[in-house]
């Protein structure tokens, strides 16, 4: 019964008009085609106010962002979050997340906890 909504796994491939790297696949039964640069917060809600779509890469496929998995926390590890493709967009460089290391470091324990 819930077969129209699976999602598949991600295939990379060059976009036939531009000739930019995409990554397509199902993302829960629609057709999502993403460029492989990861956002930001800024960068996704700049995707957003132009009308694309976001999705997270997981492993096991991309998962479409609404409104609730924007504000909620589940997939807020998950993976690079993507937009929808679009021919000739670039991508501002302050709006490409990083991969930096956490600002909040860990601490470590003066005696072990045994």
């Amino acid at each position: 019964m819930t077969a129209h909504l699976i999602t598949t796994d991600v295939t990379g491939g060059i976009h036939p008009r531009c000739g930019t790297t995409v990554l397509t696949g199902n993302a829960e039964g629609v057709f999502a085609r993403v460029d492989l640069v990861p956002l930001n917060q800024a960068g996704e809600i700049r995707a957003l106010c132009a009308g694309l779509q976001t999705y997270t890469l997981t492993r096991l496929g991309l998962v479409h962002r609404d409104a609730c998995r924007i504000a909620g926390t589940a997939l807020r590890n998950a993976g690079p979050v993507l937009a929808e493709h679009r021919c000739h967009r670039h991508v501002a460089a302050e709006h490409i997340a990083t991969t930096a290391p956490s600002a909040h470091p860990v601490a470590v324990a003066d005696e072990p906890a045994y």
